[in-house]
């Protein structure tokens, strides 16, 4: 029979509990950021015609149709990817939750961990598929010939994949060494 010794909670510095405390208000911005900036962007016209290229990936002299069914589409083609992005901030909210706790290396906080890495690996594919959706949302209205279809990867969302990947392999080599020291543990 295994036993699974309970983790020793690690009682943050005061240092650490600086930088805990300003991730979780950063998180919480974020998750209250999101969902406004999403309905502001879609329900202003200006604002949309104004970063319709940045949103699409297109040229600036592209021509774009924004009316109702541009916004709609646009918007619907958005909540994945925003409720996407809410789950990713709250897993990296209950990641520093258990390291406000003291609980650094507990399978919970390994958990927490995994999930934020997989939801960053998500959102760096979910990019280029918005992307492609806002373009034709935007272009649907246009004349015929001047609809466009487009799939394009940028530097971010390479860039989101990799650290995606990398804390996924970071939380592995911990679970790894969790194991090992429990192992370990059994034998004294």
């Amino acid at each position: 029979m295994k036993l699974n010794p309970v983790v020793t909670p690690v009682f943050p510095t005061d240092a650490l509990r600086w930088r805990v405390g300003t991730v979780r208000a950063l998180v919480l911005l974020g998750a209250v950021a999101a969902p406004l900036l999403t309905l502001v962007l879609w329900t202003s016209d200006d604002w949309l015609r104004a970063v319709a290229p940045q949103l699409t990936g297109l040229a600036a002299d592209t021509r774009f149709t924004i009316d109702d069914r541009a916004r709609a589409w646009g918007a619907a083609a958005s909540l994945p990817v925003l409720a996407l992005v809410l789950w990713t901030l709250w897993r990296l909210w209950q990641l520093f939750g258990e390291y406000a706790r003291g609980q650094v290396f507990s399978r919970a906080a390994l958990g927490h961990l995994r999930g934020f890495a997989r939801g960053l690996l998500a959102l760096g594919l979910a990019g280029p598929l918005l992307r492609t959706a806002v373009a034709l949302a935007l272009t649907v209205g246009n004349p015929p010939g001047q609809k466009l279809l487009v799939l394009s990867i940028d530097l971010s969302d390479y860039a989101q994949m990799l650290v995606g990947a990398v804390l996924l392999t970071i939380a592995a080599v911990m679970d790894h060494a969790a194991a090992l020291a429990e192992d370990n543990a059994g034998f004294v």
